[in-house]
């Protein structure tokens, strides 16, 4: 009996031991064929910066987004800043109506403009009468030249204020003919932005001051003028002032509503990369490798832009890590 039980403990021994030995060396074989992780290879970048290659584990893959560009029949609204610059209002003081500006440097402006207008009417006449006079010998050449010297130097100073108020966006003969609520919005819109938009488009405002309601209003014309400095013109757009409840100097966000044609490509606006005047994005022509292509933009907003040639529906365009592919591309 003490021989058997001797003889299982053995056993049990030597399996013991047989299992741990197999333990260690399992282990140490698994442990010396674990794979040595590959280091990142960087993007190469081909044709001077034109096609970007990526590897499968190149640093920055993870944040390269590329999307297949829709389109067809969406809105792109063309929103500017804008301020109410003057409006008309009823006189109390016995008239039909005055015009209220929001600076008093306007106000005087238009004044100018109103004296300078009838001293040219003024002149006129009486160059009109020394001319009849000088006919008839009455009056000398040295009266008649001065008479023409006057309308001459009349007509300029009416010029000037005229060029000072179309300057700002008003239209001074408008202003002089416009009937009771009516005021005038001026809005600046991007340079880029002006092939864009047409005399009389219907537009939409909001203003700070009534934040729940939307107000319509028309375009009546877009500035001669491109500001040299912050590359805008002036749109002014006329409104109906209901209750005269808009007061000049307000501030608002003027919408130009424009529908795309069913081809057109619209895309978010960080997708659009610019160098040196020239607006770019990156086609992902076949995995891991973007093509980058000059585009021609539209009509654009804060979040999207309208494309115009460059690109077309269809294409894979990266909408998300164009900076990374930008400065691989340019080498910044």
């Amino acid at each position: 009996m003490k021989n058997q039980l001797s003889k299982r403990s053995f056993l049990f021994l030597g399996a013991g031991a047989f299992v741990i030995i197999l333990s260690v060396t399992l282990f140490a074989l698994t442990r010396g064929t674990k794979k040595v992780p590959h280091p990142p290879e960087k993007a190469v970048v081909h044709d001077n910066g034109e096609r970007i290659e990526f590897k499968p584990n190149s640093p920055g893959l993870e944040i390269v987004k590329a999307s297949v560009i829709g389109g067809g029949g969406e809105f792109v609204n063309l929103e500017a800043p804008a301020r109410l610059i003057a409006s008309t209002s009823p006189s109390v003081s016995g008239g039909s109506r005055i015009i209220l500006f929001e600076s008093a440097e306007l106000n005087d402006l238009y004044v100018g403009y109103v004296h300078a207008k009838n001293k040219v009417y003024r002149s006129r006449k009486n160059l009109s009468r020394i001319q009849d006079m000088f006919k008839h010998r009455v009056a000398t050449e040295k009266d008649l030249v001065e008479s023409e010297t006057d309308v001459g130097n009349d007509a300029a100073e009416l010029a000037e204020f005229e060029g000072k108020l179309r300057a700002v966006g008003l239209n001074p003969s408008e202003l002089a003919t416009a009937g009771n609520k009516k005021a005038w919005i001026i809005s600046d819109v991007p340079e880029s932005q002006i092939s864009n938009l047409k005399r009389g488009k219907r537009v939409t405002v909001k203003f700070s001051s009534f934040p729940d309601e939307i107000w319509e209003g028309q375009a009546e014309a877009i500035g001669d003028n491109v500001d040299p400095y912050t590359r805008t013109a002036k749109v002014r757009i006329e409104i109906i002032n209901k209750d005269y409840r808009l007061k000049p100097g307000m501030f608002g966000v003027v919408k130009f509503p424009e529908e795309t044609a069913d081809n057109t490509v619209i895309l978010p606006f960080n997708s659009i990369v610019t160098v040196e005047g020239k607006n770019y994005v990156f086609v992902e022509h076949e995995p891991l490798n973007f093509v980058r292509k000059e585009v021609v933009l539209g009509v654009s907003t804060k979040d999207v832009v309208n494309i115009i040639d460059g690109v077309k529906q269809g294409d894979r365009v990266v909408i998300q890590g164009s900076i990374l592919l930008k400065g691989l591309s340019f080498g910044f």
